[in-house]
């Protein structure tokens, strides 16, 4: 009897259920990795960032009123330029003096980002270093830099 009751105790033992299995850790896309590689974890998972295939992020502020500028458009605006460190780059705030420049002469990213914004509008646009200054010393912006860039448009003068 002892050993019947030990073999259905093993059967038993065996027919418990078990701990289940951790979750898979999931895999991240080829785009998330170049996001976390330019801008690190932090920003990369960061909510209410749209990201773009291009690597172009764009984080809406303030959205603004009127007319979004087109690539032709000559805006006028207030910046903040910083590299993913921290340190700033460069600022038309401490200058003040806002930037006027045709969209189209700006650099790749923010020509792409500028229409997410109207007049009044404010945001931060993430940008790659090939849609920034690809591998050009640019002032004090040294190459292939990706660029958190803080804009607020304050006019679109339509060509």
């Amino acid at each position: 009897m002892r050993i019947l009751v030990l073999v259905l105790a093993s059967l038993l033992a065996g027919c418990a259920p078990k701990e289940p299995a951790p979750p898979p850790a999931p895999v991240k896309t080829e785009a998330e990795l170049r996001r976390e590689k330019w801008f690190g974890p932090e920003i990369a998972r960061k909510p209410g960032i749209e990201w773009r295939s291009s690597g172009l992020g764009i984080e809406v502020l303030v959205p603004g009123e009127g007319l979004a500028p087109q690539r032709t458009d000559k805006v006028r605006l207030h910046y903040r330029v910083k590299l993913v460190n921290g340190k700033e780059a460069d600022s038309s705030y401490a200058r003040n003096k806002p930037l006027e420049a045709t969209v189209q002469h700006l650099i790749t990213g923010w020509a792409a980002a500028l229409p997410s914004l109207r007049p009044g509008g404010k945001g931060v646009f993430y940008i790659p270093p090939l849609l920034g200054y690809g591998g050009v010393q640019a002032g004090d912006i040294p190459p292939n830099s990706a660029l958190i860039c803080e804009v607020e448009l304050l006019e679109v003068m339509p060509q």
